[in-house]
């Protein structure tokens, strides 16, 4: 349980979300990833109703960009997160396929607020709603699942007056991860909770500090067909060696001073050392790679930054260095894909009422 719980007030809560900018796969094998929040922030807001004593709570929550509006009884929410809790189990078992944890999306977040309520004692006695928004990719490689459910669980804690830290945020956030990705390294909770630059290794991270970069982009191919879970699983089922590994562990001490001396002409020769190995996964798609040769043919690199995808064109995020914003944007026009700059987010999680 988080801390006692105090008088209820209306509440709001901020994330951002990350990008791996090495070390995706490799991070569940026990090797070390390098990461870092991003200035795109996820928000929720938790307003009270009026107090009732006829009728049982109910939670609505909206996210008016998706679509999304679910008005679910808080025991609901509770029910709907122990049912998970043991599909999960289930699929860590071998009795079923990560597919069958979630019935829709949206389960994953109504699942967090019910095990949120029920981990923390909530005394939830009137509704209330939970505004959504995020300015991240969904499905994308950008860390939009963790940083949705801590700003869902920062803003309820916040709203029911519980006292709490960020680490203790953490581990709550990891057991909705742990749905979502059937067995998540824990690398998106912490940096998006944090923020900065972080490196981590077995559930334990450090800050690094670097400067700001110039010539760094993100390039979003689309949301990948398959998720996040769905690629670690196939990618387990390959039985690859752990000298595999053990190269993407190399390559991600080799960012790090990379980054750290900003020897640019260094890091496009990492950058394109981890795209060699991420094909080898193959959880490249073939659109994607073919862009990444496009960006390599002028001088510069390219690599996906999240889980990839193992089916369809598009596989999420891609970092780019070593190219002109002008010759990046010829070749997302070319391909219809967007960029941006990468710029880091020093500020992890932000909360407060209102």
């Amino acid at each position: 349980m988080i801390g006692p719980v105090k008088a209820k007030v209306n509440a709001w809560a901020e994330a951002p979300g990350k990008v791996i900018i090495t070390g995706e796969h490799a991070v569940v094998y026990g090797q070390p990833a390098l990461a870092a929040a991003i200035n795109c922030l996820s928000r929720a807001q938790v307003t009270w109703g009026a107090a009732s004593a006829s009728s049982l709570p109910v939670m609505t929550l909206l996210m008016p960009q998706v679509g999304l509006q679910r008005t679910v009884s808080v025991s609901d929410l509770q029910q709907l997160a122990q049912r998970t809790s043991q599909k999960h189990q289930d699929y860590l078992a071998g009795q079923g396929p990560l597919t069958n944890v979630f019935a829709l999306p949206e389960d994953l977040l109504l699942a967090a607020l019910g095990y949120c309520v029920t981990a923390n004692s909530l005394p939830i006695s009137q509704s209330f709603t939970i505004n959504l928004h995020t300015d991240l990719l969904l499905g994308g490689g950008m860390g939009s699942s963790a940083s949705l459910v801590a700003v869902l669980m920062a803003a309820l804690l916040t709203a029911c007056g519980g006292q709490f830290n960020q680490q203790q945020l953490i581990r709550q956030v990891l057991v909705a991860e742990q749905w979502q990705h059937g067995q998540a390294s824990g690398v998106d909770p912490q940096v998006c909770i944090l923020g900065g630059i972080q490196s981590f290794q077995h559930g334990t991270s450090h800050h690094l500090t670097v400067a700001q970069q110039d010539g760094l982009f993100l390039v979003t191919t689309g949301q990948s067909e398959s998720s996040t879970g769905e690629c670690v699983e196939w990618v387990r089922q390959q039985h690859f060696p752990d000298g595999l590994w053990q190269q993407f562990g190399d390559l991600e001490q080799c960012f790090e001073e990379s980054l750290q001396t900003g020897d640019a002409k260094a890091l496009t020769a990492h950058i394109k050392a981890n795209h060699q190995l991420l094909l080898q996964l193959g959880v490249v798609p073939v659109k994607v790679a073919q862009f990444v040769q496009s960006i390599e043919h002028i001088g510069g690199a390219a690599k996906i930054c999240g889980a990839g995808s193992i089916r369809g064109d598009q596989g999420g995020l891609v970092l780019a260095q070593g190219i002109t914003g002008s010759a990046l944007q010829m070749l997302c026009d070319g391909h219809g894909y967007d960029y941006r700059p990468l710029v880091w987010q020093q500020q992890g999680v932000t909360y407060g009422s209102q």
